[in-house]
């Protein structure tokens, strides 16, 4: 049983290789988050706050697939993947290799880094990797951030937003049945964020939320695919799943959204240590 599994390579891979649909849709979450709410603030805080992207040199830490690293690939950043995943990595470097695009992957657990790779980048991120840390692993899951990136550099970390209730809900259904297959995942509030970066020292903090309206949008058709939904209206309901979801952005993004995005500049000259 995954359900509460702690996070591991042997889950991570068991993970990836049952994914093949994932790389076929690699393109779809390319685009989406590309010129999507999240993606067009990321980079524009990366542009206002550490220099043009063409010229930084980035990590996203627990890459899986490396989507935000393929986008910054694109706009000609030197980009690295880093995972204990050898099969997330596999995947990724496939995705790479048939868009011409150059990266680096390093399998490595990102609890017990290299030193050489210390204060080597501009921008260290993640997106959808810490949740699946207990303390203490989650807060030395961060501070790997700030060990990875020089001083002035940024860290971007992406995680599901506690108070987006409808992705909270679907997960409590799969775990009861005993289908959720992503191990342990503990979904961060705005109040633990915020305690996070002043515990950190983060310098020009900033939290965002993914653009509400759309991701309910998209949680009503993984709703409406699911057997009970369907058994309860019955199988004839339109799923829209070929709709485009247009983002818009509200008030709600920041409380609400599905995701919530902690931005900022490493203040600190020191590196933090962490015991194997």
């Amino acid at each position: 049983m995954l359900t509460q599994q702690t996070s591991n390579p042997n889950l991570w891979n068991q993970v990836w290789s049952q994914s093949s649909h994932e790389k076929s849709e690699f393109w779809e979450w390319v685009e989406r988050e590309s010129n999507g709410f999240r993606g067009t603030k990321v980079q524009d805080y990366i542009r206002t706050n550490v220099g043009d992207i063409s010229q930084l040199k980035t990590i996203e830490v627990g890459s899986g697939l490396g989507i935000y690293s393929f986008i910054f690939a694109r706009l000609g950043a030197e980009v690295t993947l880093l995972d204990y995943s050898k099969q997330a990595l596999t995947l990724a470097e496939e995705c790479f290799q048939k868009h011409s695009l150059k990266a680096n992957f390093i399998l490595q657990d990102a609890l017990s880094l290299n030193s050489d790779l210390h204060s080597r980048y501009d921008v260290a991120m993640s997106f959808g990797t810490v949740e699946h840390f207990r303390y203490p692993q989650r807060l030395q899951m961060i501070e790997t951030h700030i060990n990875l990136v020089r001083n002035g550099g940024a860290i971007v970390i992406s995680v599901p937003n506690k108070a987006f209730f409808p992705h909270e809900v679907l997960k409590a259904y799969l775990q009861r049945k005993n289908k959720w297959e992503l191990g342990y995942e503990g979904a961060f509030s705005r109040k633990e964020f915020f305690k996070l970066a002043r515990q950190l020292q983060l310098s020009n903090s900033k939290l965002m939320g993914s653009a509400f309206l759309s991701d309910f949008h998209r949680y009503v058709q993984i709703y409406r695919s699911t057997h009970i939904f369907q058994k309860i209206f019955g199988s004839n309901i339109s799923t829209s799943a070929n709709l485009q979801i247009r983002e818009k952005s509200s008030w709600l993004d920041d409380y609400f959204g599905a995701d919530l995005v902690l931005l900022g500049i490493n203040s600190q000259k020191m590196i933090y240590e962490h015991k194997s």
